[in-house]
Formats: structure tokens, C-alpha cells, sequence
């Protein structure tokens, strides 16, 4: 892996790090909770535009053909301006789903950001056990499919315009996916914003009639494309968690320098300084691992599966530390909405337990 960023590369990162220092204030951050599905149009408007929405997708889909790296060194970006938008669900789990199952109308409506996609696959009782059976069922008949059951916690699914559903087709023990119209009959949302900002929503289904181009995959491929997405998405989030641990430590070194107790700053406080040296120690094991994830994420599933998992424990680990110390370092009202850091504390709980905690992984992991 070359660490130097191409010229792309670059201006990619300074147009993102423009975009988020414009709209990087805690005001901005609480005013977002109050929109009803927690979408800022505008700001998605401004990512068709600037071209990241198109990044993750093939040329010959009309986008730019970029690379996870590409995506990851953007997540960074995003992470540090604690945006909470729908891209991972929707251009990089989505796309690669899409892109399999050769979805060209729909990759080309991503592209321009007239089409979000969000992944509804979590049921009750899964404790992220994601390549499970399914309880969500499909029939098929001689007009296409009927989908019944029910998904939970279905991360920005309250935005999205398509779903990508999971069922056990015809009684069948693997997994089918399936592209489902949000506002379809018989689909019923119940959306709710989490800690950080950003939304879920709780699914139900009932008796959703579907023509039969909604079958993306099944069988084997269906269960290998899934695994590809969530992976893929785990580390664009782990990205992401890199960008909000780097922010946190600038957001400390500027406190404990201008904080004064006793007559000084407390920068000056031996103990306050070895807690900055661990969180410094633990942002950059985390970026570097995050490097070891992205490598091998096009190739050998067993190898990409390792990758991704040991990142998932080292980066969880480090998320707890930086948000942790970043509190005590800010004292109690560092939790408050009027404090970034509360802000970045609460974004990185999400993101840690975004699919799959620290001790689901390190079950996978543990796994022959």
C-alpha cells in the first residue's frame, strides 16, 4: 500500500475537510436532530455533487471508480465533522450490492443522489449474527415474491427511497436479497434517531408483493455478497471512528492548554499528560490497523474476514479509550450538548457497536 496520497487523493480530502469545518459547529450538530428522518438534503445534495456519492461506483456504472482506499482516507474526513449522512449504507454497503446483483438503473440514480439504500437485515435476537438464518420469509409465485416478517434496527433506513431485505426464500436455510420500494403496501416503519445523531428504524413487513426482478441474489452468492457489503461497511465506519479519535485529540490538546487550575494550564498535570500520550498511542495503532483492513478487502474472504474483525477489537478498543479519557479530561459537563466532546463520545459508542461489537469480533476471530 502506498501511505502518499495521490493528487485525487488529495483534493478529495480538502474538499471534504472544507465541507466539514463549514458545518463542524455544536450548533450545527443539535440543530440536525430535529429533522424527521435525520436527512440533511442539502448536505447530500452537496455529496452528489462533490462527487463522493459516485466514488465507490464502477466507471462503467457512471461513477469514478475509486477504491476502498479512497473511501476509507474519505471517512476519515467525515468522521473528524462527526457527520452522521447515510453514505455507508447507501454508497458503499449498497453499492456493492447493487453492483453484484447489476443494478444499473439504481447505481446511476446513487450516483446523482436522487436514490438512497439502506440494509435491512438485523432481527430480533441476532446479536449480530448476521449470516444466520433468517426468520423473514419469501414466497415465490407465478407473479414474483411475497415478503412477511420483521427487521430491527435497521441503521438509516428512515431516509432511504429502496431496502435491501434478507429472507429465507421458499423455506430455503440461506439467505435471498431482495430490493424493496420504502413506501411499498405493506411495509411498515417505525423510525428513531440513536444517541449520535443518526437513525434506525424498526421494519415490519406484511405480505409485501414484489415483481421478480426484486431478487438480487440467493443462495451461496446471496450469503458471499452480504458478507462482502458488511464488511465493507465496517470499515468505512472504522474510518470513520479513526477521523472522530484524531478530532478528539486536538479538541483535548486545545483544552488542557487552556484550562488553568492552581495557576496553570492542566496540560501541565503529569497524569493529564499521560492520559493525551495513550490516547495519541491509541489513535495512531488505530489508523494503522485500519491500513491492514483495507488491504486485503478485495481479496481471499478468509484473510478480508481476520482483517476486518481485528481491526473491529483494536479500533473498539481504542474508541473507548479516546472517548473515555476525552470526558474525564473535560470533567463532567464534557457529556453536555453545549461540548463537542460529548458530541464525539457519543458518536464513537455508535460506531463501536456498529456491526458487531468488540466481543462479537473477537468471537470471529476466535473461529477456526
Amino acid at each position: 500500500m502506498n501511505f502518499d496520497y495521490s493528487d485525487v487523493q488529495q483534493m478529495l480530502l480538502e474538499s471534504a475537510d472544507r465541507l466539514m469545518t463549514a458545518r463542524g459547529s455544536v450548533e450545527q450538530w443539535r440543530a440536525r436532530r430535529d429533522l424527521a428522518d435525520g436527512l440533511d438534503t442539502a448536505g447530500w445534495a452537496q455529496f452528489a455533487e462533490l462527487g463522493w456519492l459516485a466514488l465507490p461506483v464502477a466507471e462503467e456504472f457512471g461513477g469514478l471508480g475509486g477504491s476502498m482506499e479512497d473511501v476509507a482516507l474519505l471517512m476519515t474526513a467525515l468522521g473528524k465533522g462527526l457527520s452522521v449522512e447515510p453514505y455507508v449504507s447507501t454508497a458503499v454497503l449498497g453499492v456493492h450490492i447493487l453492483t453484484q446483483a447489476e443494478r444499473t438503473d439504481l447505481l446511476e440514480a446513487v450516483v446523482g443522489g436522487a436514490a438512497l439504500v439502506a440494509l435491512a437485515h438485523t432481527e430480533v435476537a441476532d446479536r449480530f449474527d448476521v449470516l444466520g438464518p433468517r426468520a423473514m420469509t419469501a414466497t415465490s409465485g407465478a407473479s414474483g415474491y411475497v415478503l412477511t416478517g420483521a427487521k430491527t434496527v435497521s441503521l438509516d433506513a428512515p431516509s432511504a427511497d429502496w431496502l435491501i431485505v434478507s429472507a429465507s426464500l421458499d423455506g430455503a436455510t440461506d439467505t435471498s436479497l431482495f430490493l424493496v420500494e420504502r413506501r411499498a403496501p405493506g411495509v411498515t416503519l417505525n423510525g428513531y434517531p440513536l444517541i449520535d445523531g443518526s437513525w434506525a428504524a424498526d421494519i415490519t413487513f406484511d405480505a409485501v408483493a414484489l415483481p421478480t426482478s426484486a431478487l438480487l441474489a440467493s443462495g451461496t452468492r446471496a450469503s458471499i455478497i452480504l458478507a462482502e457489503a458488511i464488511d465493507r461497511a465496517t470499515v468505512a465506519l472504522l474510518g470513520q471512528a479513526v477521523g472522530a479519535m484524531e478530532a478528539c485529540l486536538d479538541i483535548c490538546a486545545a483544552y488542557v492548554k487552556e484550562r488553568k487550575q492552581f495557576g496553570q494550564p492542566i496540560g501541565k498535570f503529569q497524569s493529564l499528560q499521560h492520559m493525551m500520550a495513550d490516547m495519541l498511542v491509541a489513535a495512531h495503532q488505530a489508523r494503522s490497523i485500519l491500513y491492514q483492513a483495507i488491504a486485503p478487502v478485495d481479496g481471499d474472504p478468509a484473510i478480508r474476514t481476520r482483517a476486518v474483525s481485528a481491526a473491529k477489537v483494536v479500533i473498539g478498543e481504542a474508541m473507548q479509550l479516546v472517548a473515555r479519557h476525552g470526558i474525564q479530561l473535560h470533567g463532567g459537563y464534557g457529556l453536555t450538548d453545549e461540548y463537542a466532546i460529548g458530541h464525539y463520545y457519543r458518536r464513537l459508542f455508535v460506531l463501536e457497536k456498529a456491526y458487531g461489537d468488540i466481543d462479537h469480533h473477537l468471537h470471529r476471530l476466535a473461529d477456526p
